[in-house]
């Protein structure tokens, strides 16, 4: 193996240690890593799976799994805080380390000391609530720091890379928890297997703290005074920002309509095992390393924005399709869609990665970010308060084709697969108004 050739290849242009932009990157690479993984164990079927594990039924796992958007609406006061500073490494990393020990550590020992249902539901809720609270007031800090590190010379590159090597990472811990929870699953150690799959996950966030703390910091432009109406009149006085902006929110809506009530349909009414859950989401880190190319090719040949839109038109049939799984028919069901979205996924998350940055002007840039960290939050949050209301009227509600009967949550897939393709459709009309020149 040619060890120069290695050194001299496209990934260590764009992360090694030699200069202070590369170095962020890297640095951006190893909390994208660990932030992936933390979000499958500490937010996905295993954050769904602690919850039914301590009685929670479908509808307050919904309202717990909204409660930080809701807070992450706090971002509109983060110019406040953060524009008061010229340097904010102090804070942000101060800030990151509260989070996790409150959302990560305070939730994990809170079934330990409270024991009422009532009181455990209602504290679980008020820890989700303050600790994304401190998260959104200094989390926005980190978009206008680090978007220095990827100047979009390099940026595509980029979030493959950072894309590919997270999910890489995530599919080995999560085939290896899986194996582990479905192996002692109704068993008297399942509880302890998702506690220590919780207490490895606040480990780990520890090193991303530390690991965020390193990059350089730069001057922050300045050109507006610190007020409220700034994170609103600045986005709304910049047509392509705002345009750009009211895709993100539309699509963040759509998406997060079956955000946690999907998988406590998946294990407490189909009875997917973990094990079949991760390893296909395991399998993305295969796609992203096959198909990133191709991805990248239709994103050179249009535009970010067209490439989101065309994976967007792609997605919706398969989300339609995801409301045909049941006990009998999940295997293929689940195969034929999540695969599929694999494909699609890589270019849909490679392009809605890049929407906050896509443009993003050079001064006042908290106030922007802390525009988009808003609406992003707001509309996550009434796109899972719209689908868990849902679902709550509904949930005894079966709609009958021949021997087919859908059921709630498979409803709402159908909505769902709709709002993808209206959203995508959208995304081609407002094309000559997002579409600037961006090249720096």
């Amino acid at each position: 193996m040619n060890i120069k050739r290695i050194r001299n290849s496209n990934f260590f242009r764009v992360f090694n240690l030699k200069d202070d932009l590369a170095k962020g990157r890297t640095s951006m690479l190893v909390s994208s890593i660990i932030v992936t993984i933390n979000t499958f164990l500490t937010s996905g079927i295993f954050h769904t799976a602690f919850l039914i594990s301590n009685d929670i039924d479908i509808v307050k796992v919904g309202i717990i799994s909204f409660i930080p958007f809701l807070a992450n609406t706090f971002s509109i006061f983060s110019p406040f805080i953060l524009e008061r500073f010229d340097r904010r490494k102090g804070i942000l990393t101060l800030g990151r380390l509260l989070y996790y020990t409150l959302y990560i550590l305070g939730v994990t020992l809170l079934p330990l000391v409270v024991k009422d249902q009532n009181a455990k539901v209602v504290s679980f809720a008020v820890i989700v609530f303050v600790s994304n609270v401190i998260n959104a007031l200094t989390v926005t800090g980190y978009a206008a720091w680090h978007v220095n590190f990827i100047p979009n010379k390099v940026r595509a590159d980029y979030l493959s890379y950072m894309q590919t090597l997270s999910y890489v990472f995530t599919g080995v811990v999560l085939i290896v928890s899986s194996l582990v929870a479905d192996r002692l699953r109704g068993s008297a150690y399942e509880n302890t297997v998702l506690f220590s799959i919780r207490i490895f996950a606040y480990i780990i966030a520890i090193v991303d703290v530390i690991v965020l703390s390193l990059p350089k910091e730069f001057s922050y432009a300045k050109k507006v005074k610190i007020k409220l109406k700034n994170v609103f009149a600045l986005p709304f006085s910049y047509k392509p920002f705002i345009y750009t902006m009211l895709i993100a929110f539309s699509w963040t809506f759509v998406q997060n309509l079956t955000y946690s009530l999907l998988d406590y349909y998946l294990l407490n009414d189909v009875g997917v095992e973990y094990i079949f859950i991760n390893a296909i989401n395991a399998g993305y880190a295969i796609f992203l390393l096959v198909f990133s190319r191709y991805w990248k090719r239709v994103l050179a040949k249009h535009s970010w924005l067209k490439t989101f839109g065309i994976a967007g038109i792609m997605l919706s049939p398969t989300t339609f399709l995801y409301s045909f799984a049941t006990k009998a028919t999940y295997i293929p069901i689940m195969l034929i869609v999540r695969l599929s979205q694999h494909f699609i996924g890589v270019g849909l998350n490679l392009t809605f990665a890049n929407m906050v940055y896509v443009n993003l002007p050079e001064e006042d840039r908290t106030n922007y970010t802390s525009f988009h960290q808003f609406g992003s939050n707001l509309s996550a949050f009434m796109g899972m308060l719209a689908g868990t209301t849902f679902v709550a009227i509904t949930k005894n509600f079966v709609i009958t084709f021949g021997n087919f009967g859908f059921t709630s949550v498979q409803q709402l897939l159908v909505i769902q697969s709709v709002g993808q393709l209206l959203v995508a459709l959208m995304v081609l009309k407002l094309l000559p108004k997002v579409e600037v020149n961006n090249e720096e």
